[in-house]
């Protein structure tokens, strides 16, 4: 009895289980559950059997449910992340009636951790605790878990903030192998960066692994209960190209993450050319596109109203730039020098800026541009009348060269050298500065274009093998052609893609270029012959998007 009140003083449980203290906003609550014998002998594969979460309930009452997760042995884990500060209630449910119906309570208490990652400004991201601008400089290590210590060390040096990583799926689960990942993303998440969990690897290896819905449930809901409340972003698969019937997989596993990760983190898989082809699924929070292509990035950046981040597999200085300036945040190949460059701006504003002459370029109209120089000579920008500090900033390094201050609406130079790649930085840093404590967040409304349809007025139109049936996995010829030659149609980007409507397999970019041949995937239709549209968007020096439709047969 004396031991009994001892227990209630201190305000232990009495039924088997550790509560975690008084928790840090926006880190990691573990409240373990060890079965006893009895229990262990009854659910010799606890994995399997046991079943128990809870009811979580914020101090602002919103509730959700959490599960628990094997730890090994006969442990059993439900883990939290407080988001608030304030009490935390716990009511736990399960078939071990030691558990079932017990509460538990733990208190959020207030952190300097910024918060979760969520959308802001239609292109760009914020932390959901502080609610100020975040920068994604990725950088990758898809062993993480393995890796050697000077990864972080180089991860550090290059000022990331998010680090890419895969882990395969695997049913039953092998607690040691989540319990080393997670040492790692707890290490990242220390020194405030974010991991960009890929769930499975490329060529079908998800569906190899858990071949069946009710396996693939009972894997993401373990690895949703363990990683979740981590600060990371899911990438469903890698290469989502490479598998059969993606796009529905992708449908049903983006719901299911929906509803078992009650922090919302953001969610895309990792695509050989774009996510695009999953907007309209209403699952993905944000895009991402291969680098090595900006036209595909310029032109996905103003069709949709979301995030782009660029992934790829070479890492030049210029292929990286040209990326973060058609629109996107770098998510591979970081570097100090970027990190240097975009930590000085608006960047949560920066959006593609069309009125140059030789260059790729982004600016807030009116108070910054940052312009990459596209070949050696003279460049051109029209900006709004004001006094701009100037600067040429060495690409690699981020090294600054001052230009003697310019006012004006027509900036005209030449960067200093030839032997390297330039950026151009024109900025009024007063105004920022000032803007800083006007406004939060967003000093002016970031609208998305409409896309010109009216044949009549697009200024290009497509041939295609002479509008011939097309065989699936074989080359195609084409040729688009400008049909109304104008200053602003001298330079045009296009993407073309390919959907078969009346399946569920989604559309996928098979080319940029305005001629040569293109490979339709059979993997676009179940059935041949198909009925397949042919999209080509295009983009002129402008901005100005265009969109025309070809209708031919699929055959195989």
């Amino acid at each position: 009895m004396r031991a009994l009140l001892l227990l209630l003083l201190l305000g232990l449980p009495i039924w088997g289980q550790n509560v975690c203290p008084d928790t840090l906003v926006f880190s990691v609550c573990d409240i373990v559950f060890e079965l006893n014998g009895a229990e262990a002998k009854e659910h010799p594969e606890p994995w399997k059997t046991v079943q128990l979460t809870a009811e979580v309930k914020s101090p602002r009452f919103r509730t959700f449910l959490a599960y628990a997760f094997w730890d090994g042995g006969n442990k059993m884990v439900i883990r939290v992340s407080p988001t608030l500060e304030g009490l935390w209630d716990l009511k736990f449910t399960s078939n071990l009636a030691r558990f079932d119906k017990q509460t538990v309570t733990f208190k959020g208490i207030p952190s300097e951790l910024p918060g979760f990652l969520e959308k802001a400004n239609v292109h760009h991201w914020r932390y959901s605790g502080t609610l100020k601008a975040h920068l994604w400089l990725g950088m990758e290590i898809w062993d993480l878990a393995t890796a050697a210590e000077e990864s972080f060390e180089t991860v550090k040096a290059q000022k990331a903030t998010h680090v890419r990583t895969l882990i395969e799926p695997l049913w039953p689960p092998d607690p040691a192998r989540f319990a080393a990942l997670e040492k790692r993303i707890l290490k990242l998440n220390a020194d405030g960066i974010i991991v960009d969990v890929v769930l499975a690897g490329p060529n079908g290896a998800l569906t190899k692994a858990l071949p069946d819905w009710p396996t693939r449930e009972k894997y993401f809901r373990y690895a949703m209960s363990r990683l979740a409340p981590l600060n990371v972003t899911w990438e469903l698969v890698k290469d989502w190209e490479t598998y059969k019937d993606a796009r529905s997989m992708l449908k049903d596993l983006g719901a299911l993450i929906q509803k078992l990760d009650p922090n919302g983190h953001p969610r895309s898989a990792y695509p050989l050319a774009s996510t695009s082809a999953f907007v309209r699924d209403g699952w993905m929070t944000h895009l991402l596109c291969n680098a090595d292509d900006p036209s595909i990035i310029a032109i996905e950046h103003q069709l949709y109203p979301l995030p782009v981040v660029s992934v790829g597999k070479r890492t030049s200085t210029k292929v990286l730039w040209n990326a973060i300036l058609a629109g996107s945040y770098p998510g591979y190949g970081a570097t100090k020098a970027m990190a240097d460059v975009l930590e000085k701006m608006r960047y949560w504003e920066l959006e593609p800026f069309f009125d140059v002459s030789n260059g790729r370029s982004v600016a807030l109209y009116g108070t910054e541009y940052l312009l990459l120089v596209e070949r050696p000579g003279i460049v051109e920008v029209e900006v709004e009348k004001h006094t701009y500090d100037a600067a040429w900033i060495d690409a690699s390094t981020g090294e600054r060269t001052p230009i003697k201050e310019y006012k004006g609406e027509h900036f005209i130079a030449e960067p200093p050298s030839k032997d390297r790649d330039w950026l151009l930085h024109l900025s009024r840093e007063g105004r920022k500065e000032g803007m800083l404590k006007s406004y939060k967040f967003e000093s002016q409304p970031n609208l998305m274009q409409d896309v010109e349809v009216d044949p009549k007025r697009v200024p290009f139109t497509i041939d295609i093998k002479d509008n011939a049936d097309l065989n699936a996995d074989a080359p195609s010829p084409y040729e688009i052609t400008i049909t109304r030659d104008t200053r602003a149609t001298r330079f045009m980007q296009y993407i073309i893609t390919a959907d078969v409507p009346t399946e569920l397999q989604g559309m996928r970019v098979v080319s940029t270029k305005a001629k040569g041949p293109m490979t339709l995937p059979s993997g676009l239709a179940s059935r041949f012959p198909a009925v397949l549209n042919i999209r080509v968007t295009g983009m002129n020096s402008n901005g100005k998007l265009y969109s025309i439709d070809r209708i031919l047969r699929l055959v195989k």
